[in-house]
């Protein structure tokens, strides 16, 4: 149990390090990793499709009889 924490607490610090210190360079990160992942050269009707997708997923989790 005691690695566990051990590793829990080396992402935590690893995270808070790398934490972005402003609005500018949360921006910046974030345009970065969408660069990386290709997501960046989505369509707006393409993100309007990914955000239905997953609000459809999420109302059948929380409302399951529906």
């Amino acid at each position: 149990m005691s690695e566990l924490f051990r590793e829990a607490l080396r992402r935590y610090e690893r995270e808070s390090l790398t934490a972005p210190t402003s609005f500018a360079e949360a921006v910046r990160l974030l345009r970065e990793d969408a660069r990386a992942k290709g997501t960046d050269r989505l369509s707006p009707r393409e993100i309007n499709a990914e955000i239905a997708a997953v609000r459809r997923i999420r109302r059948k989790l929380t409302n399951p009889a529906a």
